[in-house]
């Protein structure tokens, strides 16, 4: 409140701090008036040492403050009582989770696009040398790439790194920020202008889609191994058909068992 902003006595300024940590989420992206709606803004500290109630896990308590946007406060490892920062070039970390938040959306973006590139072979594939693109099992197709394909993808993986390590170290940097969607200087093809009630919602639709890709992604791979060439699709759509010993009246069991 204007009372809280306007003491100078030290208690009461730890509680607006307080509050504006809880207030990250819309600090932290830059959230504003409809039609003059701004490039995201550093995140806010994320973690504490104080201890709030988790929401997942109601019995246990979590460094976890509430403000990363999906943040129900699971984290039964306790990941979130440190704020690393890119540690391998000797950044020592800013006091906040925006590493762990720039993996989490990195992997979950992969993910997403790797359960579509899962199936997507079985409905169209490129043309290719020996059947390339053609392979139905993604573990069958690794041994289809051709060497110069693999420096191709490994060479175009570790550039891809090197920027994003070097965009961690920016203070103003808000992990998973590409630069795209509304926002004075940045790329929007698609014209997006959500108010910001919207565009949290958005981004609480990202981060689950991220979740449930990561644990797709697993379970598509699980499926897929030891399948040899046939996709996960054909699989799927075999187990509602019915094998032709289950017509036969009384043969409860298929011919060799």
């Amino acid at each position: 409140s204007s009372s809280i902003i306007r003491s100078n006595r030290p208690e009461r300024k730890m509680k607006l701090v307080v509050a504006l940590c809880l207030a990250a989420p819309a600090a932290g992206f830059g959230f504003g008036k409809k039609g003059a709606k701004a490039a995201p803004k550093a995140q806010k500290r994320s973690s504490s040492g104080a201890q709030y109630p988790s929401v997942a896990l109601p019995w246990t308590t979590t460094p976890l403050d509430g403000s990363l946007v999906g943040d129900v406060g699971f984290d039964p490892l306790g990941f979130s009582k440190y704020a690393p920062g890119a540690w391998w070039v000797g950044d020592e970390g800013d006091g906040s989770l925006k590493i762990f938040r720039e993996a989490e959306l990195m992997h979950g973006r992969i993910a997403q696009l790797a359960c579509l590139g899962w199936v997507f072979p079985e409905i169209a594939h490129f043309p290719g040398k020996d059947g390339a693109f053609g392979k139905m099992n993604p573990f069958e197709a690794v041994d289809a790439i051709p060497n110069a394909g693999w420096y191709q993808i490994l060479a175009f993986m570790a550039s891809l790194e090197v920027y994003r390590v070097n965009k961690l170290k920016d203070p103003a940097y808000v992990p998973g920020d590409l630069s795209l969607g509304q926002g004075p200087g940045r790329w929007n093809p698609f014209g997006f202008d959500y108010t910001p009630e919207e565009y949290a919602e958005k981004q609480l639709q990202e981060i689950k889609h991220c979740r449930l890709a990561m644990l797709g992604i697993v379970g598509l791979a699980a499926k897929s191994s030891g399948a040899g060439d046939v996709g996960v699709l054909q699989q799927v759509g075999e187990s509602f058909s019915s094998p032709e010993y289950t017509s036969l009246a009384g043969f409860y069991f298929p011919e060799g068992i």
